[in-house]
């Protein structure tokens, strides 16, 4: 074959359509090499320029011409031109109107049906094309088979995956979770809106709330870069594609990933009339409705398009405390609206805005509570000292084998251990709290696009804003916990300025610009009301204000009641980022066949975090307060761990002391201050003592704002050499590496850091058509090196150490759990995925990986609960496997869709999706392990061929899968069993 210095030989390269690049690409380790490389992309050397300038067209495929009167198949070829022509007509507009300028998608990915993207299928009425434009109604009754999607990622050398909004709607999936049960080796953590995670390749599940951390899984919303996983887990709607990438990303734009993306593109404006509706009412008074309408404002200048869902329903589990409420219900509403201003042939604009009010859902508190055993593995008590609530509502057997009934304060009270213990059987949760989570969402973006001739100049820009706040219950119907929780309040805005060559000459390349600043304001919040003190007390303490009061057991209840209630504290947490970007990438092609893409990208980054803790609230029993915690006054008296008074009290505080025991006791006030307090019982200077304990160790550490800075410069790079073996296949090889920014975190007030994780993968693949593109057939192996992976591990604990210091105990280093680093993890294994369009009026897409996501240095693990007995402060996990990391993971999903009665098509349709066994749990427990586990969705239903209407019944979770974990002493379970609904949709 040829080979050309500047340029390649254009009568054998595919068209500039075929040869466009995907939006994302492999990113690589840097090299000398990349830099090189990257370095022509930035500078645009005048002779790469104008051999760019040098395009042809492909040669006419068009078949020979016959008699569409007696071949269905001359006829769908008629039709398909008439399509082609008609789309040709407004493909520029489309583009625009549809995609990111992102050089990567091809244009068939991104503009309505052609030539290329309908296949047509004798005697086949299938599903209508997943790309919609104005050539579709060209098709009048005939319905063609759309193009996969997939094929259109054929010369997009990394491993990708790509769902149609048509795959997803035919289903009603609507979320992270649903989304990607569609796609392998990809997997979305449930968890409440705050909470969840994604993860790639087993790599990124978070199991707590850091937000101090990147995600590992980036997630991009029709073009705008979400800084935090938690934008995107609510309803998607009006959704054109999902691609999903898998390894390090970057070089491409946006915002760096170090696993993988998940890029969201909704159905944008045309100047076409639009009008689409579906209702759907289901089991537990479900009710979703679904709608789009646009159009032409001023032909030719100005259109438009809206959409909206609402989505509300009665979850599956009922509050047993009041049957009003149910867990996991839903109640989100959104709507979206974009406008496409096409001023001339050259320059288009797309203005998008979207909004999802307040609204609350219950969804903390789905928790089940089951018995614990009674002795660990080693023999000793697991709960020696009665702090668990089996002790409180039950009793339990202390150290000396003698057993303690449950305590007298909640005898009677109508809950006891059965009822908190029988949750799973019941289905139902017990609790006084109801009040949801209530969360909002919403943004504007900007995308402006110029064709200047050899380059397309784009910019992005966008603003979102997202809100949390959580409010808790222990789990009872006892007024123990007041408004406890989480919440934050979080900004961003992007900038993101790109420039592309037009394909065709030696060299296609993108470089660009991306800036992002973002506030996020954390709270967590924790309040408590009557019952709190004799629920959360020591054993030791509950008996010394009750049980063993000796003949002051009026005053200890009133001691326990106002150690705890109404008390309030607060702890906010800002972090403050800043990142700017350079990056740029390029395809080489040395010849026909073979192509060498290399990208570079530097990160600036430059964060601060800054923590505060304060009592808001001193409730009931402000008297029992310590003097101080740290540098936050607090205004109690000073006293020993036996109630007696410590010299040095000013004369506020020891009359203080005298109206404790004037108020507890019934002590008159008399003599100088302090007296009346001294006067008190051995007893009852104990009773005080404890009360006083009791309110400090809730309270915790205090303190005024701390702050401190990170800053780092991070390197994102992809090698990837490709040779086009033919036109059915491709083959790769990618070298990867990328960075994961580090951080500040507040442990117990004091600030920490957690160094950058940094990624090394090679990825080695085939992309390949079969049976003249009836079946599509992609697989990759893999393997990732990961150093310092961010994660929850034993931290020292800086603020206990200090205090145990002070105490004078043996062992003082005190640890607990925070997010820190790993300090090695590996990764491999094998991933495919494939469609099959060989059975008329059925497709069929499969796709599956073999994962193995490993521990590899891991020896600072936080110790699982039925280890708690050992007496290091943390264990070595390593050779296990990752969190929430399977083995194996398939899914399959399948439509059969065919005409009837002339005029009218059957269709039915369902997604499998199969995990292999995995550990829910951040510390390994052996109880936290959740089985292999399938989930099928389907739906059967009948329509018009013209889509005026069509009706299905569709089924969720329809085999009723809910394997969960067993847990220590609680578990969640899936809050989506089985669900039933009926469907009504149409369009005009």
């Amino acid at each position: 074959m040829k080979l050309l210095p500047f340029g390649r030989n254009t009568q054998a390269y595919p068209s500039e359509e075929k040869r466009a690049i995907g939006p994302d690409r492999q990113a690589v380790v840097a090299t000398g090499a990349i830099a090189l490389i990257a370095g022509m992309t930035l500078l645009a050397p005048e002779s790469a320029v104008a051999a760019a300038k040098e395009k042809r067209a492909t040669p006419s495929k068009t078949p020979a011409a016959a008699d569409p009167n007696t071949d269905p198949q001359a006829e769908i070829e008629l039709l398909k031109r008439q399509v082609e022509k008609l789309t040709q007509e407004n493909a520029q507009l489309r583009q625009h109107a549809t995609a990111s300028p992102a050089p990567a998608a091809p244009a068939s990915a991104q503009s309505g049906p052609s030539a290329e993207t309908v296949t047509a299928e004798p005697a086949t009425a299938a599903a209508e094309p997943d790309d919609t434009g104005d050539g579709a109604k060209a098709l009048g009754e005939v319905v063609a088979r759309a193009r996969p999607k997939l094929a259109k990622l054929h010369d997009v050398h990394q491993s990708v995956s790509v769902v149609s909004g048509q795959e997803l709607d035919r289903e009603l999936a609507l979320d992270l979770g649903a989304i990607t049960r569609r796609a392998s080796n990809v997997q979305f953590n449930q968890a409440n809106t705050r909470s969840g995670s994604l993860s790639i390749r087993g790599v990124g599940k978070r199991q707590n709330n850091w937000e101090t951390q990147d995600p590992s899984v980036g997630v991009t919303v029709d073009g705008v870069h979400y800084g935090l996983t938690q934008l995107a887990n609510f309803s998607f709607y009006d959704v054109d594609n999902v691609e999903v990438t898998r390894g390090p990303r970057g070089t491409e734009g946006g915002l760096a990933s170090s696993s993988g993306k998940v890029i969201v593109t909704s159905k944008a404006p045309t100047f076409s009339p639009t009008a689409e509706l579906s209702a759907t009412y289901g089991q537990r008074e479900a009710i979703i409705l679904k709608g789009a309408l646009g159009g032409a404002v001023i032909n030719d200048l100005l259109a438009w398009r809206g959409a909206f869902i609402v989505d509300k329903g009665r979850g599956f589990y009922e509050q047993e405390y009041d049957k009003n409420y149910s867990l996991y219900n839903r109640d989100r509403l959104s709507g979206r609206v974009q406008l496409l201003f096409t001023p001339t042939a050259d320059l288009t604009a797309k203005f998008s805005a979207d909004f999802e009010p307040r609204q609350p859902q219950l969804q903390n508190g789905l928790t089940f509570y089951h018995d614990v055993p009674f002795r660990f593995a080693n023999g000793s008590l697991v709960d020696p000292n009665g702090t668990q609530a089996k002790a409180r509502l039950f009793g339990f057997t202390n150290n000396n084998g003698q057993f303690i009934g449950p305590r007298p304060y909640f005898q009677n009270r109508g809950f006891t251990w059965a009822d908190y213990i029988g949750g799973e059987k019941r289905q139902t949760v017990w609790f006084d709290s109801n009040v949801g989570q209530t969360v909002s969402n919403q943004g504007a973006s900007l995308q402006i696009d110029w064709d200047i001739g050899d380059q397309v100049l784009s910019s992005n820009t966008a603003i979102r804003e997202y809100s949390f706040d959580a409010h808790n219950d222990e789990g009872t119907p006892f007024d123990v916990q007041h408004d406890n929780g989480g919440g934050n309040y979080y900004r961003q805005w992007t900038e993101e300025l790109k420039i592309r060559n037009k394909p065709g000459g030696f060299i296609d390349y993108r470089a660009g610009i991306f800036g992002i600043h973002t506030k996020n304001d954390m709270m967590s919040k924790a309040g408590w009301g009557a019952d709190a003190g004799a629920w959360l007390a020591t054993n030791n303490q509950y008996n010394t204000l009750d049980r063993n009061a000796n003949g002051n057991r009026g005053s200890g209840l009133a001691l326990l009641k106002d150690s705890l209630q109404d008390v309030s504290t607060k702890e906010w947490t800002r972090i403050e980022n800043e990142a700017g970007s350079l990056f740029g990438e390029s395809d080489l092609h040395f010849t026909d066949a073979f192509t060498v893409t290399a990208g570079l990208r530097f990160t600036l980054q430059d964060r601060t975090t800054s923590n505060r803790k304060i009592v808001t609230n001193n409730g009931a029993g402000a008297a029992l307060n310590p003097v101080a915690i740290r540098d936050v006054q607090l205004g109690g008296f000073d006293s020993a761990s036996n109630g007696n008074l410590n010299g040095g009290n000013t004369v506020e505080q020891r009359n203080l002391a005298d109206q404790v025991a004037n108020r507890y006791f019934g002590k008159t006030i008399q003599g100088a201050p302090g007296d009346t307090y001294n006067n008190l019982s051995r007893d009852q200077k104990n009773m005080v003592a404890a009360a006083k304990t009791l309110r400090s160790q809730r309270i915790g550490r205090l303190n005024e704002k701390v702050a401190q800075d990170y800053s780092d410069l991070l390197v994102t790079a992809q090698l990837t050499p490709s040779y086009k073996f033919n036109e059915d296949l491709t083959g790769y090889f990618s070298w990867q590496y990328g960075e994961k920014t580090g951080s500040i975190v507040a442990v117990n007030g004091v600030t920490q850091r957690v160094d950058p994780e940094n990624t090394h993968a090679v990825e080695l693949g085939l992309k390949s058509f079969w049976l003249d593109k009836s079946v599509i057939f992609n697989i990759d192996a893999y393997f990732m090196d990961i150093q310092n992976y961010q994660q929850s591990v034993q931290v020292v604990d800086t603020y206990e150490t200090a205090i145990n210091v002070a105490n004078n105990q043996a062992n003082p280093i005190a640890y607990t759990s925070s997010i820190g680093n790993v300090k090695k993890v590996q990764v491999h294994g094998v991933e495919f995925d494939s469609v099959i369009n060989t059975i008329p009026y059925l497709s069929v897409r499969l796709n599956g990986a073999y994962n193995i996501a490993q521990y590899i240095d891991y020896k600072n693990a936080g110790k699982p609960d039925e280890l708690a007995y050992l007496p290091a402060p943390y264990i070595d996990q390593s050779g296990k496997l990752l969190t929430g990391a399977s083995k194996w993971q398939f899914v399959v999903g399948a439509e059969y869709a065919r005409p009837v009665f002339d005029n009218f098509i059957a269709h039915t349709s369902f997604n499998t999706t199969f995990q292999s066994k995995f550990n829910s749990s951040d510390t390994l427990s052996d109880y936290s392990w959740i089985d292999d586990r399938a989930r099928t969705d389907a739906s059967i239903g009948i329509g018009s061929k013209d889509k005026v209407w069509d009706l299905s019944l569709i089924g969720k979770n329809i085999f009723n899968d809910r394997r969960h974990e067993v847990g220590w002493v609680s578990y969640d379970p899936d809050p989506y069993p089985r669900w039933f609904g009926i469907q009504l949709s149409g369009k005009l």
